[in-house]
């Protein structure tokens, strides 16, 4: 099997990328807080809490997501992260949309996880059923080398 990569926006090298477009802004994520759990049991990744507001003035749909990260890869509180947009048709025929917030996750997690607000916007050019159709999204944590990602999937709002 041939070793797919990706070059990211920050000039890292991927070895799997996500489906989609990469939509990464260069704005950087920094941390909100903090999380110990004195007795880690699970080595699986949190689910992201994600919340999205679609404002059909402007046709933007915004995405809010607090994701947990392991602390051990974390530099000066900076993330190193990029998003994926994906769009698929679901068993009846309709566009949706998916988003991978994407960073090289450790093989085992730790206890202590830093707390990141990640905010972006879904790029309407590369969607090809109108955002003010979308009425759920997918949003993923995925790993540079998908041992561990998870996900959620969200209402979206009028906002």
């Amino acid at each position: 099997m041939e070793k797919i990569t990706l070059n990211s926006p920050k000039n890292n090298t991927l070895p799997y990328d996500p489906p989609g477009v990469d939509i990464t802004t260069k704005d950087e994520a920094h941390a909100i807080g903090h999380v110990s759990f004195k007795e880690k049991k699970s080595v699986e990744v949190l689910s992201p809490y994600v919340e999205a507001y679609y404002d059909a003035n402007k046709n933007v749909l915004s995405v809010n997501a607090v994701v947990y990260v392991d602390q051990t890869k974390v530099v000066n509180e900076v993330l190193d992260y990029s998003i994926f947009q994906n769009t698929f048709i679901d068993l009846d025929g309709n566009p949706q949309l998916q988003f991978f917030i994407v960073y090289n996750m450790p093989e085992e997690l730790s206890g202590e996880l830093v707390i990141y607000e990640i905010i972006f916007t879904a790029n309407a050019e590369h969607f090809i059923g109108g955002l003010s159709n979308i009425k759920q999204i997918q949003t993923f944590l995925w790993d540079v080398d998908p041992v561990a990602s998870r996900g959620t999937v969200t209402n979206v709002q009028s906002g």
